[in-house]
């Protein structure tokens, strides 16, 4: 939270946050098969269940945060990844960024 609030007054207010959802659940599953092929260590059960914990106490606060001003998009993750990626641009569309193909944003 500390690092939301710094940002903002040091570098530019946000205009809007993306917040991707994905249910504890598929990712536990995405992260799993993951580890099967990624030669990751902390793609384990154990280390996994540590990581949705931080991220509920470290930022959620920051999500919440910014959702009790309007400014958080939500964009679904449990879709396959081009349907996703549809997802994000047609957001920042309806916010007034473009984005090209290559991905990099360009302001109309």
């Amino acid at each position: 939270m500390d690092q939301a609030l710094i940002f903002e007054e040091t570098v530019c207010p946000s205009k809007f946050t993306l917040f991707f959802d994905c249910p504890e659940e598929v990712m536990r599953e995405r992260l799993l098969n993951r580890g099967k092929t990624s030669g990751r260590s902390d793609d384990n059960e154990e280390s996994i269940m540590k990581r949705f914990q931080t991220f509920v106490e470290t930022s959620m606060p920051v999500v919440d945060y910014y959702r009790k001003q309007g400014k958080v998009v939500e964009i679904s993750t449990t879709p396959p990844p081009d349907r996703v990626h549809e997802d994000v641009k047609a957001k920042f569309k309806e916010r007034g960024i473009e984005l090209p193909e290559n991905g990099n944003a360009a302001k109309n």
